[in-house]
C-alpha cells in the first residue's frame, strides 16, 4: 500500500485521523474536533475523520465519528491518566509506554489502510504521534489542549528562566504581557519533559490551539515566533468543546437535565455554579471549609462534583436544599450550565476545558487552581482579562499551595464576584461587561465565516494541498 495521501483518487475527501491522550479532559476538545470534520465540506475540501483510542474512551467518543479501537494494558488498572493517584506519580511513564505501545500500530494500520489523502491531528503530548505519521507518509498536526497563553508562559520559562528567579518573577523572554507568577504555580515537571515535547512538535506541519483569536492572538504569535525547526503556521480553531461533553449513553436522552429544570426557577444571574471539574478532587476537610464559605455568602449555588469521594458530609448529597443544590457522583452538562441565564459566577479550577465554556458563555469566573498548568490559567483570566477573582488570597499562596482554603476565603471570594454591596458594584459591572464580550467574540469565532472556522478552513486546504507533492509532507 503506498503511504498515505500519495494515492487514491485526487477528488478523495482528506481523511483526518485524530488521536487525543488518553485522559477525559484531553479526548473531549479533539473529540469535538473530529466531530466538526466528520463529513463536512471545510472550504472547498470535504472532509471524514476517524478516532484512534482505547476501548475506555470509545465509549466517550461522539456517535457519528468512527472510532478504531486499540486495544489497551493500563498499568495499575487505570484506563484514563487523570485518574492515577498522586502517590502512583511514578507509574506516568509506564502509562505513556503502554498508551503508545496500543495506539501506534493502530495509527500505522489506519494509516497504511488509507487509500486517499490523510494526515493526522493528535494531543501535543503524543510525542511519537509525528514520527508514524511520518513514518506512513501522512502530513501531522500537533493540537494544544491548553491554551496558547499557558503554552506560551512555559516555552518562555523554559527556554529564558535565569539561574534563580525572584519571587514572584515576571514572564521572560518578550513575553507579550508583563505577567506575574510564583515558582509554586509553574508545573516543574511539565517543563522537564517540554524539550521532548517541543522536538515532537518540530516535526509536524503546522499546531492548532483550542482557542481563538479575539482571545489569545498575540500570544499565539509569540509562540510561533519560539517554535523549534523549520517555520510553521500557528491555527486557532476553538473553541471545541461541546460535541464530546457527555458520553454516547448520555445524549440519547431527551428529558431535560433536573440540573437545568432546578436553574429554571431562579432569578437571573442569581446563582453560583461550583465544579473542580471529573478528576481534581479535593480533600474532606476542604469539602467542609467550602461547604461552610458557600453558604456564609448567602448566595445560592449550584454545587456538582462529579465523582463523590470521602466519608459523610454535603459532598456526597444530591439534592435541593434552603442554600442551594448539591450534585455528586454524576455528569452534568458543563456548558449548559454555565449558558443557563441564573448562573452569574462560577468557582473553578481553571482547567482549560472549564475556562473556554466559562468564557463562551460570557461568566465571570472565582479562580481556584489546583495542580499543571491551572496556575497559569489563572494569571491569563484575572490579570490579562480582568473576568476573574481569586479565591486562594496571596497570604495563603505563601503558607503554600497545598493549605487549606479557609471558608473565610471562599465567602469573601464569592461576595466580589457576585456583588456583595460594599463598594463591588463598579468592579462587578466591569467584570460582567467583559465576560459578555469574550462570549460574543467565541461564540462569532466559531459561526460561519468566524476566526477559528477560517483557521479551519486554512489548515484542512494547506492539508489536502499536500497530497501528491513530491516533496516530505511535513515541511
Amino acid at each position: 500500500m503506498s503511504p498515505a495521501g500519495r494515492s487514491g483518487r485526487p477528488d478523495a475527501p482528506l481523511h483526518l485521523v485524530f488521536v487525543p491522550f488518553l485522559a477525559r479532559s484531553h479526548f473531549a476538545p479533539l473529540a469535538a474536533k473530529a466531530a466538526d470534520a466528520c463529513g463536512q465540506r471545510v472550504g472547498a475540501t470535504a472532509t471524514t475523520a476517524a478516532i484512534v483510542t482505547t476501548p475506555h474512551f470509545a465509549a466517550l467518543a461522539p456517535p457519528c465519528v468512527p472510532v478504531h479501537v486499540a486495544g489497551f494494558r493500563c498499568p495499575g488498572g487505570h484506563e484514563d491518566f487523570s485518574q492515577l493517584p498522586d502517590d502512583e506519580a511514578s507509574s506516568a511513564p509506564a502509562f505513556f509506554s503502554a498508551a503508545e505501545a496500543a495506539l501506534a500500530p493502530a495509527l500505522a494500520a489506519v494509516l497504511r489502510a488509507q487509500d486517499g489523502p490523510a494526515a493526522v491531528v493528535s494531543d501535543a503530548v503524543l510525542y511519537w504521534v509525528p514520527r508514524v505519521a511520518r513514518e506512513c507518509g501522512a502530513p501531522h498536526v500537533t493540537f494544544h489542549t491548553i491554551g496558547a497563553f499557558a503554552a506560551s508562559a512555559m516555552v518562555a520559562v523554559h527556554l529564558h528562566r535565569p539561574e534563580a528567579f525572584l519571587d514572584p518573577f515576571v514572564v521572560p523572554g518578550g513575553f507579550p504581557r508583563h505577567v506575574k507568577l510564583r515558582r509554586a504555580q509553574i508545573n516543574e515537571e511539565a517543563l522537564a519533559h517540554l524539550p521532548l515535547f517541543r522536538a515532537a512538535e518540530a516535526q509536524s506541519y503546522a499546531v492548532a490551539f483550542n482557542s481563538f483569536a479575539a482571545l489569545e492572538a498575540n500570544f499565539a504569535a509569540y509562540y510561533q515566533s519560539q517554535l523549534a525547526g523549520r517555520p510553521k503556521k500557528v491555527f486557532l480553531v476553538g473553541p471545541a468543546l461541546a460535541a464530546a461533553a457527555s458520553p454516547r449513553a448520555v445524549t440519547g436522552g431527551a428529558e431535560r437535565d433536573p440540573i437545568l429544570q432546578w436553574l429554571d426557577g431562579r432569578p437571573a444571574g442569581s446563582v453560583v455554579y461550583v465544579c473542580f471539574g471529573s478528576t481534581c478532587a479535593l480533600g474532606e476537610s476542604q469539602l467542609r471549609e467550602l461547604a461552610t464559605g458557600l453558604r456564609a455568602s448567602g448566595r445560592t449555588f449550584l454545587w456538582v462534583i462529579p465523582a463523590a469521594r470521602g466519608e459523610g458530609g454535603a459532598a456526597r448529597e444530591e439534592r435541593a436544599s434552603s442554600h442551594g443544590m448539591v450534585v455528586a457522583g454524576r455528569w452534568a452538562p458543563q456548558a449548559e450550565i454555565l449558558a443557563h441565564r441564573a448562573v452569574g459566577g462560577f468557582v473553578t479550577h481553571c482547567g482549560w476545558n472549564s475556562v473556554l465554556e466559562a468564557v463562551r458563555a460570557g461568566v465571570p469566573l472565582a479562580t481556584w487552581p489546583l495542580r499543571a498548568e491551572q496556575f497559569v490559567n489563572e494569571a491569563f483570566l484575572v490579570e490579562v482579562l480582568r473576568v476573574g477573582v481569586r479565591v486562594r488570597e496571596v497570604a495563603r499562596e505563601e503558607a503554600g499551595l497545598e493549605a487549606l482554603v479557609p471558608a473565610g476565603a471562599v465567602t469573601r471570594a464569592v461576595g466580589r464576584l457576585m456583588g456583595d454591596g460594599q463598594g463591588e458594584a463598579e468592579a462587578v459591572a466591569g467584570r460582567r461587561a467583559r465576560a459578555r464580550e469574550l462570549g460574543s467574540a467565541a461564540r462569532a469565532a466559531v459561526a460561519e465565516g468566524g476566526s477559528s472556522c477560517g483557521d479551519w478552513a486554512r489548515l484542512v486546504e494547506e492539508l489536502k494541498a499536500l497530497h501528491g507533492r513530491d516533496s516530505d509532507p511535513q515541511v
